[in-house]
Parts: structure tokens; C-alpha cells; sequence
């Protein structure tokens, strides 16, 4: 393979030119400005009568460059669409009153965010709070009298080492130097943590003071009420050392009136997402045993409303459970899982009988085919969702249970726009590996106007996590690539959720891996299908993608360039500053790193970087503090150490979300494009 060394002010060059809309790219394909055109549906709120759907419509403001929403109203028949909110701010968290004759929603339109309550039948609208930190989880009282929500308390901290004296009057000095005791100290896309918590609180419907309900250096989580109005239920770390001692979340339920807490489970590992069936009679969660391993398969447990009799009802359900919700006759719940690349939503009876009421879920993401959705059930059995197809963002969807009726698609919101833009078509295809009898699922985009008798360059583009999954969902990421005239391939390795447990926990303790066979096992393919020129051979992941990127390089020569996007590289560094990393040692390895360096620096890329000779470009947040810059910083000196061209791209305020933004969405792919066209021969 001929490796064309160019100069940095080229690329420059043709990163310039990549960045235009007009320069490359066909007017008729998906490019980067059309992200502003895109309307997508996030989370819906279905009406206590099934009657009506409140969703959430993000969109993407090309002046102030980032995300807006908006509250849309539509009849469950699709009829009488009508906008509830306008403007250039952010509207969600909807919750119906239990009459159905009131929403509540927190919106920044005041400048911080509020709770509001809007009187259905006349439009009339109140803010009824005024709060210095946003809200959130919020929930009415079965009466509906009163709105439960959860809000950071900031604590008072002061230096207990050092005595200083005070500046003058009118002097300017430096800002004081900021102590830091705790384990966790950072969080990606928050940055420095305040002290203080997250409590529970209790405000009138009408408005007034807010009353504080829990206390003590905890946070409470999960909060729901129970049937009678009489306690709240949240899950809770209220451990000692609950920072150093990550994945212990309790449930437990607090007296409103006394101020009386009782712990309800006691079993080592997280519990979360309470919720109280509707006769009073059990109560229903998620979570599993810890077994301290990076992946265990979320369960669903009930017990009685004392706690006892805890069972799981999904030990013969092979996939991760999550966002339960009872049915309003207490004998079943819904559910929200990942199958094969397919996120659904099922219904399980008490005695463990599944049965899948909805497909094709997706999230407004702007950036890679991730898993998620959301959904939302009636008393009557009615439900929305969010769905999603490859080539179209989510729109808004609904459907009956126990009913046959076939779902709908319920909105078109980018009708008009797709009519007129051309994006590349998406392929299933599945793979045998080349290790043992699993099988890998992947997915190939072909560019617009696609002729199988040409040859493409190829891009495989690994997703992060690493248990997490990609599946058949609309990603402008790709789809951007896939305009500029590349094929790209993006799998599901092993590792990956939504093929049961044992594939996903393969990689426990053993990442990376065999999940590097599996993803040359899947370019295999894609090449042997005809149209792929082998000269031009592109790799590229963030994240966990980033891993396995870093590590492909380094076990073979055959990708003509590499982008390795906010990547760890080196497990013994990482496991000690990343942002979790109390949760590392304890789970992804057996010992600390200083216990057993081996154990991290054999799975670690820096270990293969002596083999590297793919040129590579490093693309990370400057404000990443889940896989920190420091780790970009030492592949990069690595490879000029071994004379291999590379390029760091710092992408500034940036977390490790780096496509939080839009115009840092298509300057991440602009990049990544205009390296690989740097080295396509």
C-alpha cells in the first residue's frame, strides 16, 4: 500500500473544501447545512384517555448553532396539529395531570430553566416555580393537587487546609484555588461538580414555595408516587463511600408527611426505576446482582408493596430491560428493549409472557444509529413513540395494546424535504465469525445514485460504548460520508448489546478483543460483494470506536488512513482519569492498575503502537472528560515517535458528545472525510 505523505497545509486545503456544501457534494444529496431542514420527534406524552399526544419537536438553530424543542399537540387519529410552544428555547419533561385537564413542562423561555402548567381547554399558561437550578423528573400527586420534581442543592464547601487572609478593599487578585476531596470530582458534559445533591421536592399545582422533602449528602433518584398520595418512592446510593463504590442504588420510600424513610431492597447492585402498580398491590423495578463485570443483562423484578417476595419475571428474557410502566389493570407492564439492532417495546404479563407491541424506536439523534426512543401508554392500552427508518429522522407513531390494530405513523414532518434530497440506501446483512459460532450483524450505506458495477472507497465506523448497538436508524454522520461518494459499513461486534447476554458479555474483562475479528470479518464481506475498491480502505469509531480503531491499526496495515476519535488508549491512565473512575478498576478489570499493570497495558493500543504505520488522525473534545484529552495526547506522541503521519484535532468546548453541536457534527465528518481523501489513491 503506497502511504502519500502530505503537508499539513494541504489538508487544511481540502478540509476547507470538504466543509462546502457546494464543492463535492451533488445539490440533491443529504449535506451539512440540510441538519437545519431536519425536524425530528422526541419524547411523546399520551393523554390519560388516549386521546391526545403531546411530543417534543427538535430542531437545530443554524445562528446560535444548537439544539431547540418545541411542544407539539396532535389528536391519537392524527388530526388537529397544533403547536403549544414557539420560538428558539427548550420546552419538554411533560407530565398530564391525572384528569387529563392540565399539562406541567419545564422550559428555559424565561431564561432558567421553570416548571410550568398550561390549562388544557383554555391554552392558559403559568410558570410556578422560580428556581436558581433546572428540575426535572417531574410528576403529579394522584389527586393532582401538587407536582413532585428533583433539583440540585448546592452545599456549602470552605478549605479545611489553608487559613488566608482577605484581599484589600478594591484589590484584584487571582480566583481562590479550588479544593477537591471527593472521588468523582468531574463529570463529562457538566464539567467541575459543585457540592451539593440532588433532592426531592413538593410544590402546588397552583404554585407557591417549593418544600424540600429528603435531605443529607445523598441523591435521590427514580422519584415516583404511590397510589394513595401518601409516600414517595426513589432509589438512592446512601452509602458512606457511595463515590468510591459505584452501581448501589436502593429503593426506598419516604412518609410525605413525617419525613419517615424505609429502604425497601437491600441486594448489592442498582436498582432503579420504581414503579407502584396502579391497585397499590406491587411494586415493579429493574436492575440485577451485581456480579462486578462490565455487562449484566438489566432484569425486571416485582415485589410486594412491603418488599417482599422479590422475583424476577424476565430470567427467561434474553435482552436488557428498561422503562417500565404498569398497565393500567396491574396485571402487566410495558417495557423498552433492544433486539438485534431493533429497539421495541413489549408487554410482559406477571408470569413472564412477553409479547412485542411496537418497532423501530429511535431518538432525535443527530449523529450515529444508536439505539434509544421513547414511548408513552394510556389507561387504555393506547401508545406513542417515536419511530425511525434509515432514511427518514424519527417521526411520531402510535398503536393500541391488546389490540391488533396495526400501528401508524402519525406525523410527516420531513416529507417535503426528503422529496427533493437524496440519501444513501441501507442494507442488512449478517456475517459468521470468523472466531466461533456467532454470527454479526452489520448494515452497508451505499452513496446516492449507487452503481454496484463501480468501485467505492469503504468506511467502517465503529460505534462506542462498548455495550451499546447500532441498528437500522437514520444518522446524518454517516449518511454525510455516504454523499461524499464513500460505502459505509458499521456493525455490531461482540460486545454489543441486543443479541442476549452472552454475546454482549464476551468482552468482560477481555476488551478488546475478538470483537477485532469480527469487525475484519465484516469488511471481508463487504469487500467480497464486488463494488469496494481495496485500495481504499477507511477506519474510524469514537469512544469505545475509537478503542477498536487504535487497536485495528495496530494488528493490521490493510486501512489506507485512520481517524481515532476521543479514544482511550492507555487503560492505566484512563482508569484513573476519566470521569467514572472509582467504576473501571472495580469492573472492566480485576484489580487496580497499579495491583496488576500487566493486565491494563495488555489491552491498551499504546501496547500495539510499535506495529502502526496507517496514517492517523486523533478528533477529540477539548472538554472531554470521559475519555480526556491526555489520552489523544500520548497516541499522538506515540505515533510521531514512530514517524507515522498523524494530525490531533481538538474540537474546542467539546465533551465527549462531540456532535453536541451542530455545526461541531459536520466538522467532525468534515474532518474525518478530508483525511481519508488526503490518502485515497
Amino acid at each position: 500500500m503506497l502511504l502519500r505523505r502530505q503537508s499539513i497545509l494541504s489538508f487544511i486545503f481540502l478540509l476547507i473544501f470538504s466543509i462546502s456544501a457546494s464543492a463535492q457534494v451533488d445539490e440533491s444529496y443529504f449535506d451539512y447545512m440540510d441538519l437545519f431542514d431536519l425536524q425530528m420527534v422526541g419524547t411523546p406524552a399520551i393523554s390519560p384517555d388516549g386521546k391526545t399526544v403531546i411530543y417534543e419537536r427538535h430542531q437545530f438553530d443554524a445562528m446560535t448553532d444548537r439544539r431547540f424543542v418545541n411542544l407539539w399537540s396532535i389528536s391519537f387519529s392524527g388530526d388537529n396539529h397544533i403547536p403549544l410552544t414557539s420560538g428558539t428555547d427548550y420546552y419538554g419533561n411533560v407530565a398530564w395531570s391525572p384528569s387529563g385537564n392540565r399539562i406541567a413542562y419545564t422550559s428555559s423561555n424565561e431564561g432558567s430553566n421553570q416548571i410550568f402548567v398550561r390549562w388544557m381547554d383554555s391554552g392558559a399558561t403559568s410558570s410556578i416555580t422560580n428556581l436558581t437550578e433546572s428540575p426535572g423528573n417531574i410528576s403529579w400527586s394522584p389527586d393532582g393537587s401538587r407536582i413532585l420534581f428533583s433539583k440540585f442543592v448546592p452545599a456549602s464547601s470552605s478549605s479545611r487546609i489553608a487559613n488566608l487572609p482577605s484581599p484589600p478593599e478594591g484589590a484584584k487578585w487571582e480566583k481562590s484555588a479550588v479544593v477537591i476531596d471527593k472521588a468523582v470530582y468531574r463529570r463529562d458534559g457538566g464539567g467541575y461538580v459543585d457540592d451539593g445533591y440532588t433532592h426531592l421536592f413538593l410544590i402546588s399545582a397552583e404554585g407557591g414555595a417549593p418544600r424540600q422533602i429528603t435531605s443529607g449528602n445523598y441523591d435521590y433518584n427514580d422519584a415516583t408516587w404511590t397510589p394513595d398520595g401518601q409516600h414517595i418512592m426513589f432509589t438512592s446510593d446512601r452509602s458512606d463511600d457511595a463515590d468510591l463504590d459505584p452501581n448501589n442504588e436502593q429503593i426506598y420510600q419516604i412518609n410525605i408527611e413525617s419525613g419517615e424513610i424505609t429502604q425497601i431492597t437491600d441486594k448489592r447492585g442498582p436498582h432503579g426505576n420504581p414503579k407502584i402498580s396502579p391497585d397499590g398491590k406491587l411494586i415493579a423495578y429493574t436492575g440485577y446482582v451485581d456480579e462486578f463485570v462490565g455487562y449484566q443483562q438489566g432484569e425486571l423484578y416485582i415485589m410486594n408493596r412491603d418488599g417482599s417476595n422479590q422475583r424476577s419475571i424476565s430470567e427467561d428474557f434474553d435482552e436488557s430491560i428498561s422503562s417500565i410502566t404498569w398497565a393500567n389493570n396491574s396485571k402487566s407492564l410495558f417495557f423498552r428493549y433492544d433486539e438485534e439492532g431493533n429497539s421495541k417495546v413489549g408487554n410482559i404479563n406477571l408470569d413472564g409472557d412477553i409479547t412485542s407491541i411496537a418497532q423501530n424506536l429511535g431518538s432525535p439523534s443527530s449523529g450515529r444509529p444508536y439505539g434509544g426512543g421513547s414511548y408513552s401508554v394510556s389507561k387504555n392500552g393506547r401508545f406513542a413513540f417515536s419511530a425511525i427508518t434509515t432514511t427518514r429522522p424519527t417521526e411520531l407513531a402510535g398503536g393500541h395494546f391488546p389490540t391488533k390494530m396495526a400501528n401508524r405513523t402519525l406525523t410527516d414532518l420531513n416529507g417535503e424535504f426528503f422529496a427533493s434530497t437524496k440519501v444513501g440506501s441501507t442494507e442488512e446483512f449478517w456475517v459468521e465469525s470468523s472466531v466461533d459460532d456467532f454470527k454479526v450483524q452489520g448494515w452497508i450505506i451505499t452513496p446516492p445514485d449507487f452503481d454496484p458495477t463501480k468501485k467505492y472507497p469503504m468506511i467502517l465506523e465503529i460505534h462506542g460504548g462498548p455495550h451499546t448497538n447500532y441498528g437500522s436508524r437514520f444518522t446524518p454522520e454517516l449518511q454525510f460520508m455516504a454523499s461524499r461518494g464513500y460505502v459505509v459499513v458499521y456493525t455490531n461486534p461482540r460486545g454489543s448489546t441486543s443479541y442476549g447476554e452472552e454475546f454482549a458479555a464476551y468482552i468482560n474483562h477481555n476488551y478488546p478483543s475478538e470483537d477485532h475479528d469480527d469487525l475484519m470479518d465484516a469488511v471481508d464481506y463487504v469487500v467480497d460483494q464486488g463494488y469496494i475498491d481495496e485500495d481504499n480502505l477507511f477506519i474510524t469509531g469514537g469512544s469505545g470506536g475509537g478503542v477498536l480503531s487504535a487497536w485495528a491499526i495496530g494488528k493490521t496495515d490493510r486501512f489506507s488512513a485512520a481517524v481515532v476519535a476521543k479514544p482511550v488508549i492507555n487503560w492505566f491512565s484512563f482508569a484513573l482519569t476519566a470521569d467514572g473512575s472509582p467504576y473501571y478498576s472495580k469492573y472492566w478489570f480485576t484489580k487496580k492498575p497499579w495491583e496488576d499493570p500487566d493486565q491494563y497495558f495488555e489491552r491498551s493500543p499504546i501496547s500495539l503502537v510499535g506495529n502502526v504505520s496507517t496514517p492517523t488522525m486523533l478528533l477529540t473534545g477539548e472538554q472531554d472528560y470521559r475519555t480526556p484529552m491526555s489520552e489523544t495526547e500520548q497516541y499522538y506522541a506515540a505515533l510521531k515517535l514512530q514517524n507515522v503521519d498523524a494530525a490531533m484535532v481538538r474540537i474546542q468546548g467539546s465533551g465527549h458528545g462531540i456532535a453536541g453541536k451542530p455545526s461541531n457534527l459536520f466538522r467532525k465528518v468534515a474532518y474525518i472525510v478530508g483525511w481519508f481523501d488526503m490518502y485515497k489513491e
